[in-house]
């Protein structure tokens, strides 16, 4: 994540509900119809923090983002990176800047963040993009699509996914129920059902 100097008079404050209405909606049916298709979840805010879209995906992650405490449906870590790019315009006003940050929700996924500037050619405002991946369901879908390309066996299947997702083999062993060698034997057979894939496609 990028960083800035605080000495801006920004606040947090500016930053209100991703919550579109319907006027804002009505303006902008074919940017929500296209933005509600997207894997991630996608937020458009005005400088002022005033939500002009969000689809239903940025709103469950800004949900399992926040704390649970704040009553601002905006998680503060994404205020704050709001409010940074926010600053990088007023010291920076011929870079075009883009933060991203890994976050930890309140489910345990691990979501990427990504706020850049959006300029849409039709208006003279200037729009904050927030765009949320799950790299947690992303990391799960590649690994069932791996699984089946690699002819996995369903257990074998399972300790991909996990491993996949970055667990150690104690983690795998534990929310399985199998012991550490076990997973080793797994991982061996799956590695060598990869390598042959691979070299068939090579080939």
């Amino acid at each position: 994540m990028v960083t800035m100097s605080s000495s801006t008079t920004l606040s947090n404050s500016r930053f209100i509900a991703p919550e579109p209405t319907q006027e804002n909606n009505a303006n902008l049916p074919l940017l929500s119809a296209v933005l509600e298709g997207f894997v991630d979840g996608i937020l458009v805010l005005t400088e002022d923090g005033t939500c002009v879209h969000s689809n239903q995906k940025g709103r469950i992650l800004c949900r399992d983002l926040s704390d649970g405490n704040s009553t601002s449906p905006l998680p503060a870590n994404l205020k704050a990176m709001c409010v940074h790019l926010l600053e990088s315009r007023e010291f920076y006003p011929d870079t075009l800047m883009v933060l991203t940050q890994e976050l930890t929700a309140r489910s345990g996924h691990q979501i990427r963040a990504r706020i850049q500037w959006l300029d849409l050619p039709a208006t003279a405002q200037s729009y904050l993009l927030v765009s949320l991946e799950n790299k947690t369901r992303s990391a799960h879908a590649s690994a069932m699509l791996e699984a089946i390309q690699y002819n996995l066996t369903p257990r074998e299947r399972a300790v991909w996914v996990l491993r996949r997702a970055n667990r150690t083999y104690d983690e795998i062993a534990q929310e399985l129920y199998i012991t550490v060698n076990t997973v080793k034997r797994h991982l061996k057979s799956i590695y060598a059902k990869r390598k042959e894939v691979i070299e068939a496609i090579a080939n």
